[in-house]
Parts: structure tokens; C-alpha cells; sequence
């Protein structure tokens, strides 16, 4: 290590364990924000959006979904906090080395209790860790660990996050080759069909029968695909390609839904995928669950739309994720979903799953692959563990992993814990 090296990590290490005085939320928390969470992510949790419903239930009243927890003290669009807080030395030091690109990675969620209507929150922020330098698939970084607790301008303890951070030099990406657009190597459309012939797009069924062919010829094409048979709703059957499921998801018997893609000679195909799951109305009980047990998975297309839409939504303006050009000019394909959009997804995912009275207690995300538009992110889970609540709660908690992958790979591996009667 050279002498500036050592210089540059001692002022790096001088600032971990360095907190700010409180950074109030610009407002409280509001139905009209919470809502339009719920507009950006598809979530029709009544306990979110239905003050009767929420009234009669468990809760008491709206509450506001659990991964927003750090949300509510982000400065939006435009920053009235103070200058010069520790993250912001730190980034200034990294900054002077080239680390000039961000990117949120991995976070780590403890709710001591749900938020509702009116809770002006405080962050109680400190810096908990600046790694060494490493080599990521976005380049040459430092992570960065921002420890924050949540209380109420009363001072109730509302919860706790650790939010890590990469920090990387756009000059050290070593670019990955694009994937093709069109997924659609084989088209499986009968000789002399017509368009006119194609189911339309959404008309559900089951599928039949599977295989798995071994690669295509075409070196765009070398990845595993599916080839299925459904029986439609209609009465008629399908063969067709089964895209945005990784194989493992594909069974025999399961739910699958009509989509349409266009190949890259121009024809429009059918294609068989995974409908998104029914959200349930009445929440499990733990009864209903057993460790192993699978939760369908949900392909959740990506656009540019739907990434503006989720990061407005949670207050991130970060510009990778609104503006192409600044994306580009960190270093980025394009822009990408932020780390709360896809912790919102989830936690939809989840408590779709199980039930609008189900509480997350505990969650932690992990992100690898961006999430970039024209893609599609498929979420699965696993229920991994089941325990006795705490004496006071009561009931039972349940351990869900949950896995997001996109064209990329893995861009999104989450475990939460939920509490069920």
C-alpha cells in the first residue's frame, strides 16, 4: 500500500462510527402517499388503501406497507436537508478517487411496529462500515453500510435499517455483452397460421406437458428455453414457448396465460406464462403452512414506465433511475429499479401471499443484476422456517426466501419474516 493509498483509507476509516443529529421527514405520513405507492407497485392490500376494511381489522386502521420504513426521510426531488452529513463526507473522500457512481445493494430491515397515518418519522443516521476496495460486476468499489434508526418526533422506536451502498469508478466496468430482445428463436406457430389465428393475449389455461430441449443452434439463442402444451379456457390447445420462468418453476398442471411477443423478423407470437397470483382475501393461518411449501411465482414485466413509477413513488430521484443520460454516464446500460421498488415488490409479492393480516416483522434484500427496462423480473419464494413468536406477540413467525431473477440473472434475493396467527 502506498502512502496516499494509506492516507486515502485513514480518512475513509476516520468517518465509520461518525452520526448526524436527527433528519425529520418533510411530512408525515399520508394516505395520498401510501396510495400512490400502491398505484406504482399494483398492490390492492386493503390494509393500505381501505379505511373501513383496515378499520375492522387486525390493524386497527391504514397502515403503511413495512419496506417503506426508509422512505418517508428521503429528501425527494429536492434536498432541504443540511449539507455536509457523514455519508456525505464519506462520498466526497470516494468521490476524489473516482467513485463517483451509486448504487443501493443490500438492506436490512427491523420493524418494532407498523407505521400509520400521522407518524412524522426521524432518522437517526451513522456511518457503520467502509469496505476495502473490491471488484463488483459493475466495476471497482467500496460498499458503504449507513446505519439508520426510525423513531417518531415523539421519540417512539419505530424500526431499523442498514442500507449498503456501492460506491464505483464507471471508468472500471468491464461492459456484459446484451442480450438479445427477442427471446423468440423458435417460432412454433403451425405452417400457414395466420395472426388472425393467435389466442389473445391473457386468455388463461393449464399447461399439459413440458420439455426442455437442449440448445439452440444459434449463438444468441444458447440458453435453456421450454416448449409446453396448454389447455386453454376457450377449449382450444396451445403449443408455444414458456418464457420468463426459469425451468425449475415449470410443472405440469400449474396456471399459465397467453402473452404476445414480437420476434425479431417482425412476427407476432403466442407464448405461454405465469399468470400473477391471486391475492388471497383471508390471511393464513400458520396451520396452512409448512416449511417447503412454494409460492407460485409472478413475472412482473420491466419498463421505463414502471421504474419512474417506482422510484417517484418511494421519494428516490436518484437520476440512473429517471434519465437514460445520466444512467449512461455512470455507467449503466440504462436506467434501473431502485431498491425500494423492488423491496415494494416483494413485500406485494408476500402479503399477497399471505394475507392482508400477516405482518413483516423482519426483511432483508440482497441485489445483483439490474433491472433494466424491456425485461422481466419473476419473482418465487420458499417458505424456509417456521417458529413460535416471542411470548408476547404470539401466533407464529414464518420465513419466506424469495428470488427475483431477470435476463441478467438473480437481480433481486430477499428472506422476510411474517407473523401469522
Amino acid at each position: 500500500m502506498t502512502a496516499s493509498d494509506a492516507a486515502f483509507r485513514a480518512r475513509l476509516d476516520a468517518l465509520i462510527g461518525l452520526a448526524d443529529p436527527p433528519r425529520r421527514a418533510k411530512d408525515p405520513v399520508t394516505e395520498a402517499a401510501i396510495r400512490i405507492w400502491c398505484d406504482a407497485v399494483g398492490d390492492e392490500n386493503p390494509a393500505y388503501q381501505d379505511p373501513q376494511w383496515a378499520a375492522r381489522s387486525a390493524w386497527g386502521g391504514i397502515v403503511a406497507p413495512a419496506t417503506s420504513l426508509n422512505m418517508w426521510t428521503l429528501p425527494g426531488n429536492r434536498r432541504s436537508h443540511r449539507h455536509a452529513e457523514s455519508l456525505d463526507r464519506v462520498n466526497e473522500v470516494l468521490a476524489e478517487r473516482g467513485f463517483t457512481s451509486v448504487a443501493a445493494v443490500q438492506t436490512e430491515h427491523t420493524y418494532v411496529r407498523p407505521l400509520r397515518v400521522g407518524d412524522h418519522l426521524e432518522q437517526f443516521p451513522s456511518i457503520g462500515a467502509v469496505s476495502p476496495q473490491k471488484s463488483t460486476r459493475l466495476g471497482q468499489g467500496h460498499f458503504v453500510d449507513l446505519v439508520s434508526e426510525y423513531r417518531t418526533v415523539e421519540g417512539e422506536p419505530v424500526g431499523r435499517v442498514v442500507l449498503r451502498m456501492l460506491r464505483w469508478n464507471p471508468a472500471t466496468r468491464t461492459e456484459v455483452p446484451a442480450t438479445p430482445g427477442d427471446r423468440l428463436a423458435r417460432p412454433v406457430r403451425p405452417v400457414g397460421a395466420a395472426p388472425a389465428d393467435l389466442p389473445p393475449a391473457g386468455t388463461t389455461g393449464t399447461l399439459t406437458a413440458h420439455l426442455q430441449p437442449g440448445y439452440a443452434a444459434a449463438p444468441l439463442d444458447e440458453r435453456p428455453y421450454l416448449v409446453g402444451t396448454a389447455e386453454l379456457a376457450d377449449g382450444t390447445r396451445l403449443t408455444a414457448d414458456v418464457v420468463d420462468l426459469r425451468p425449475d418453476l415449470v410443472h405440469d398442471g400449474m396456471p399459465v396465460v397467453v402473452a404476445h411477443r414480437r420476434t425479431r423478423d417482425g412476427q407476432v407470437l403466442p407464448v405461454l406464462t405465469a399468470p400473477r397470483p391471486e391475492r388471497r382475501t383471508g390471511t393464513r393461518t400458520a396451520a396452512e403452512v409448512s416449511t417447503g411449501q412454494r409460492l407460485p411465482p409472478w413475472p412482473v414485466p420491466v419498463t421505463q414506465l414502471s421504474i419512474a413509477a417506482l422510484a417517484t413513488a418511494t421519494f428516490d430521484f436518484n437520476d440512473v433511475h429517471l434519465d437514460r443520460d445520466a444512467a449512461h454516464e455512470r455507467g449503466a446500460r440504462d436506467v434501473y429499479m431502485n431498491i425500494l421498488g423492488s423491496s415494494a415488490l416483494v413485500n406485494c409479492y408476500l402479503t399477497d401471499w399471505a394475507g392482508p393480516e400477516a405482518r413483516v416483522v423482519g426483511f432483508r434484500t440482497r441485489l445483483a443484476a439490474q433491472n433494466h427496462p424491456g425485461d422481466t423480473l419473476t419473482l418465487d419464494g420458499v417458505v424456509t422456517g417456521l417458529q413460535r413468536a416471542p411470548e408476547a406477540s404470539g401466533g407464529t413467525h414464518v420465513t419466506v426466501d424469495v428470488r427475483g431473477t431477470n435476463s441478467l440473472g438473480d437481480h433481486v434475493i430477499a428472506s422476510a419474516t411474517l407473523a401469522l396467527l
